[in-house]
């Protein structure tokens, strides 16, 4: 697939099922997105890939989170949120690894993180799989950051969720450019 062709028919798939990309694959999508731009290179992020029995205990860490940040959420609320890692054979977790500087803020190393994410995405577009992005309050809870190796200033920008994709590709609707571009 070209790249224009993966910019053009990218779109979240949210049936997603095994397998998933083999290590080969993996370390491309994953070198994909370190080639994110990236103002003064301080590589502001930190992945981390939970596959496999993993994705149980993360789906146990989101269950504590939701426990503890809404005590009075329900059983099903719980197994909603204990199952939902498991709607990937992999997922990329992909963190803002902030760094105070004085010539690039907080936001351009937000932007920084979510464009590798969106890197990765492309290049696990362009050799067969599909994605899915995701954040929520999960992405905010300092106990998952924490448990993500994040340190307080750190967040989730975005849960990548990577497998084969189930059932046809959701039709997105063409975009007209004159909606969003104006000429200064």
């Amino acid at each position: 697939m070209s790249v224009i062709d993966a910019l053009l028919k990218r779109n979240s798939h949210s049936r997603l099922s095994a397998p998933g990309p083999q290590d080969d694959e993996l370390h491309l999508i994953l070198q994909a997105g370190l080639r994110a731009p990236d103002h003064g290179r301080l590589r502001p992020w930190r992945f981390v890939v939970v596959a496999g029995d993993a994705r149980q205990r993360l789906g146990e860490l989101f269950a504590e989170s939701l426990a503890l940040r809404h005590p009075q959420a329900d059983d099903a609320q719980l197994t909603k949120v204990r199952a939902s890692p498991l709607r990937a054979p992999l997922i990329i977790a992909g963190l803002l690894n902030y760094q105070q500087h004085p010539k690039v803020p907080r936001g351009e190393q937000v932007a920084a993180v979510a464009t590798a994410l969106y890197g990765m995405s492309l290049a696990s577009e362009s050799i067969g799989y599909a994605t899915m992005w995701r954040t929520g309050a999960m992405a905010r809870d300092p106990i998952v950051i924490s448990a993500l190796g994040g340190a307080p200033a750190d967040e989730v920008i975005g849960f990548l969720y990577v497998g084969s994709p189930e059932g046809p590709r959701k039709a997105l609707p063409n975009e007209s450019s004159n909606n969003f571009i104006s000429h200064f």
